[in-house]
């Protein structure tokens, strides 16, 4: 099962346990207190390439709260995000995901 069909079927917490049961160490938690989307993103796009490294294989994604600052960090690194074919997904309040996918012109 790929992180596109768990997002695609399920909620913010089903894609949660799957990850915890398929990809250990794949989970960058981030405390309730800490406001600084930036460093939240950092940090998982930090984890995303670990794991990019250790499972060249392997679908790699990251997902984030469905926050327009968290959109264009997205969007600022998405040459990165391509050329290590790591997906990112938006998780919105009511649990759905959607995955980012790159404005053509």
């Amino acid at each position: 099962m790929t992180v596109t069909d768990i997002a695609a079927w399920g909620t913010a917490n089903h894609v949660r346990a799957a990850l915890e049961r398929h990809l250990t160490g794949a989970l960058v938690e981030v405390p309730e207190h800490d406001e600084s989307p930036r460093r939240a993103f950092s940090e998982a796009l930090r984890k995303s390439l670990l794991l990019r490294q250790t499972h060249p294989f392997d679908t790699v994604a990251i997902g984030l709260p469905d926050l327009l600052r968290y959109r264009d960090l997205v969007a600022g690194s998405e040459v990165t995000l391509r050329a290590t074919n790591i997906d990112a997904y938006f998780i919105r309040q009511d649990g759905s995901a959607e995955q980012y996918l790159p404005e053509t012109e």
